[in-house]
């Protein structure tokens, strides 16, 4: 793979877009539950501080402070919202790079050593991954090298049997 293609993966922004997907959808539950204590936090407050203001007051003074709450939240948000995703780059990133190695193991194919990016999470798995990979290597190799010894000779018991 050539170092300009590498340059582009590493850039990418949604590797896996149904869990980063989902990663976005929590952080946004928790803003919306963030807001909602918000409101009722203020709400109850400003119940409370006068139990003979007229409802009229209590709902101005909740428009005062909680509109702009909202408004800066919302200008906040998509800052958190890009944080995550890139952020969770760095797990979900490796995470693909894993599936994908362990797809071709299944496969019988081999797979080159597992080499995550600098600042990726799952060093250690990578390196006991990579461990695996070799040892099944050469398991296989020693598996081939006397396999046509095995066969042969039951073959030979075989034919000596009938």
């Amino acid at each position: 793979m050539s170092k300009q293609v590498k340059q582009q993966r590493r850039r990418l922004f949604w590797v896996d877009p149904i869990l980063q997907g989902r990663l976005v959808l929590r952080a946004i539950m928790h803003w919306a539950a963030y807001l909602l204590s918000v409101g009722v936090v203020l709400l109850l407050g400003a119940a409370l501080s006068d139990l003979n203001a007229p409802v009229a007051a209590i709902s101005q003074m909740l428009w005062n402070y909680f509109v702009p709450a909202v408004l800066v939240s919302l200008l906040v948000l998509p800052i958190i919202l890009v944080d995550t995703i890139r952020h969770s780059n760095q797990l979900v990133g490796a995470v693909v790079r894993f599936r994908r190695a362990m797809q071709q193991l299944a496969d019988g194919e081999k797979t080159g050593p597992l080499i995550l990016r600098d600042g990726d999470s799952w060093q250690d798995m990578a390196d006991q991954f990579n461990r695996i990979a070799l040892r099944m290597e050469e398991l296989e190799e020693t598996a081939s090298k006397t396999t046509p010894e095995t066969t042969s000779s039951c073959h030979q018991e075989e034919a000596i049997s009938t």
